[in-house]
């Protein structure tokens, strides 16, 4: 039966790339010369460069020693005749580039992996004012509000307020709590107009990340200093983001660029029938500063850091009875990284940070997180001859905990903790034929307090047959470790323990992809998986009590994702997304499942964003997104998002947002954890300057 609808997914989602490629290739076919796409690096509308299939034979067989002289030419060209040289221009959506699938720089055309990119473009253009509204852009990732200020987020299922199968990183730096294994998505906060992409790798990027990047990786990557030079504000407000205002300045002094930054912000409830009302506010500030040196063209260090302070209504469980108490939260985080580059093939890194995240309610059910996290990590990568690409290195890192719960149904016992990562990593992109087929292989070992040694390997495969075509296929292995809930846990009277034997859970992930641009108007990029978990982690017996953490969970997971970007014309683009995903999870005949639910992802999902371009200095996005029911009792909605913008002048923008706009609310998730709360509609105006 699971080998039958693995073959069915297979089959629904190539038939629907080919029908999908048919319908657009045809549309294209007949639209005339003059609509063809304008250049410029608009990520929604890819372009490709031509062949010329004019080229006679004699220059078709020009030698190598020809075309270099003819490079060699170039550099004695002026200012003018360079101008008029023709460069043969990338494709925007192949030739994006990423840096987390391999740690070093590279494009999606060469990614042997299903890998997303949101532009900063993206992002101002959809209206988002967090990192959870970015995520829904992207294909394959669950994002589903639970409430104002907590957020449900995975990728490729296993959605839960507390998931734990994602590793999200902020310029390297992982965004990640060993407390439940996850994110807390309300104190990570970045200014928007700082960010230059978004990488979203869906599936395991274990084997040069290491545990808990089991079905996906996050890399947000911000700008350079020297990319924010000058001046930056901007302020809005509506009925659901109430106010908001940022300011950036960036300046240079020699070989130092820099800037600083400050931001401030207050969240309006959601919507609930309680009869105490929303209480899900929430008000922060954060400054931050960034600062990269160059002393000479080898060298570039870079100094980090930010500083967040937060207030928030949590809705909390006592032994009794539940209760509204004000939680404050308080976060500090620096990073230095020095990268060296020895010479065209070679270069290294080392890099350090330091990260204290703060979060204390009380008084009746007093709760208190205080974690300090210390990572070195290093890389070193080289070119061994003209067919080896080689990257290893070794990190270290440390955490000290402190989750202290009072008053309350539940507690960890004991509160502190504190433990030790030891990882190595190596991986070899080998070029089996130049330009055409890339076999990459590496093992990640990894040694923690919790699990001891664990290996996580992965062997990739890359077929290039052209220049607008690319054919991946992966295997993996990827764990994830236990979290502090999961050895410590203790629910009041002993109903639910913990175990400190508990092992990690395991997945072997076996995936196929493909990234087509048949035209210059026309991308689409589809990726199919089966994913195999075994020792999930879950609760033993059902009945009778006491319910212990084990590991006795198994199962399958499988699905497709597809992305289509289509140009009507130079002032309309279409981009869409379809992701279709099946899990198959149980805990035994006398088991429970602990922490995430199963049923709690959408089986399907889609995605359509218009981006039209009234004139010069009007822009009009329109986004719809449609999200299945959930098993665990959330109905299916569909909603959209509209951000009409005018530029007066160069610089200077104004913008009217609305959000969810086809109801008035509606609900996303269903949390064992807390009340949940309702999305409401909003609208929202801002302005932002340049300069």
């Amino acid at each position: 039966m699971v080998v039958q609808r693995i073959a069915c997914a297979l089959g629904m989602a190539f038939l629907t790339a080919v029908l999908l490629g048919g319908v657009f290739q045809a549309t294209m076919f007949a639209q005339s010369p003059g609509d063809l796409y304008r250049s410029g690096p608009d990520p929604i509308a890819p372009e490709l460069p031509q062949r010329d299939h004019g080229t006679n034979a004699q220059e078709e067989g020009a030698t190598k020693e020809e075309k270099d002289q003819d490079d060699l030419d170039m550099l004695d060209m002026n200012l003018k005749q360079l101008s008029q040289v023709a460069v043969k221009s990338v494709s925007p959506s192949m030739g994006m580039e990423v840096s987390t699938v391999s740690r070093t720089d590279s494009t999606v055309a060469r990614s042997p992996t299903a890998v997303y990119v949101i532009t900063n473009e993206m992002i101002r253009r959809s209206g988002a004012r967090n990192i959870p509204e970015i995520l829904r852009l992207a294909p394959g990732v669950q994002v589903a509000q639970v409430t104002k200020t907590s957020w449900a987020i995975s990728i490729r299922g296993f959605n839960a307020r507390y998931a734990n199968k994602l590793l999200v990183q902020i310029d390297g730096r992982a965004i990640y709590t060993p407390s439940f294994s996850g994110v807390f998505w309300d104190q990570e906060q970045v200014l928007l107009e700082d960010i230059e992409r978004i990488e979203v790798i869906r599936g395991p990027g274990a084997t040069v990340w290491g545990a808990n990047a089991v079905n996906g990786v996050v890399n947000i990557v911000t700008k350079e200093a020297a990319g924010t030079r000058g001046l930056y504000a901007e302020s809005g407000g509506g009925n659901e983001h109430r106010s908001f205002n940022s300011a950036r300045v960036g300046g240079r002094q020699g070989d130092l660029n820099w800037r600083v930054y400050g931001m401030q912000v207050d969240d309006g409830p959601g919507y609930t029938t309680l009869p105490e009302g929303a209480w899900d506010a929430m008000q922060f500030g954060q400054g931050g500063f960034r600062m990269d040196w160059t002393p000479n063209r080898c060298d570039t260090l870079t100094l980090q850091g930010d500083f967040y302070g937060g207030n928030q209504t949590l809705r909390q469980q006592t032994i009794t009875s539940y209760v509204l108490e004000p939680e404050s939260i308080r976060s500090t985080n620096f990073l230095g990284r020095w990268t060296r580059k020895l010479s065209d093939d070679t270069d290294w890194s080392a890099q350090i940070y330091y990260d204290n995240m703060y979060r204390w309610a009380a008084p009746l059910a007093s709760r208190r997180l205080n974690q300090n996290t210390f990572d070195f990590d290093y890389q070193y990568h080289t070119k061994l001859g003209s067919r080896h690409d080689v990257i290893c290195g070794f990190g270290y890192r440390n955490y000290d905990m402190l989750v202290d719960i009072q008053g309350s149904s539940f507690s960890l016992i004991p509160p502190r903790d504190s433990f030790d990562i030891i990882s190595y990593f190596v991986q070899d992109t080998i070029e089996l034929h130049p330009d055409f087929l890339f076999l990459t292989a590496g093992i990640k070992l990894e040694h923690n307090d919790f699990t001891n040694f664990e290996y996580q390997p992965s062997i990739r495969l890359l077929w290039t047959p052209d220049e607008r075509t690319s054919i991946w296929g992966a295997i993996s292995r990827a764990v994830r470790t236990p979290s502090m809930a999961d050895r410590d846990f203790f629910l009041a009277g002993g109903f639910v323990q913990g175990n400190r034997s508990v092992r990690s859970e395991d997945l072997l992930a076996y995936e196929m992809g493909i990234r087509r641009q048949p035209t210059d108007r026309l991308y689409w990029d589809l990726a199919v998986f089966f994913n195999r978990y075994d020792n999930l982690i879950g609760l033993y017996p059902a009945w009778p009590p006491p319910q212990i953490v084990a590991n006795n969970g198994v199962g399958d997971s499988y699905g497709y994702e597809l992305v289509v970007t289509y140009e009507v014309n130079p002032d309309w683009r279409l981009r869409g997304s379809y992701s279709f995903l099946i899990e198959d999870i149980t805990y035994g005949l006398n088991g429970l499942p602990y922490g995430v639910l199963p049923g709690s992802s959408p089986r399907n999902q889609w995605f359509l964003h218009s981006a039209w371009d009234l004139s010069h200095r009007t822009t009009l996005d329109m986004i719809w997104r449609y999200v299945d029911n959930l098993a665990v009792g959330v109905p299916h909605y569909l909603t959209m998002d509209v951000r009409l913008a005018w530029e007066p002048r160069d610089g200077l923008e104004f913008a009217l947002v609305g959000q969810n706009l086809l109801d008035n609310h509606h609900l996303e998730f269903a949390d064992s954890f807390t009340t949940v709360t309702e999305v409401p509609s909003g609208v929202y105006g801002m302005v932002s300057w340049r300069r």
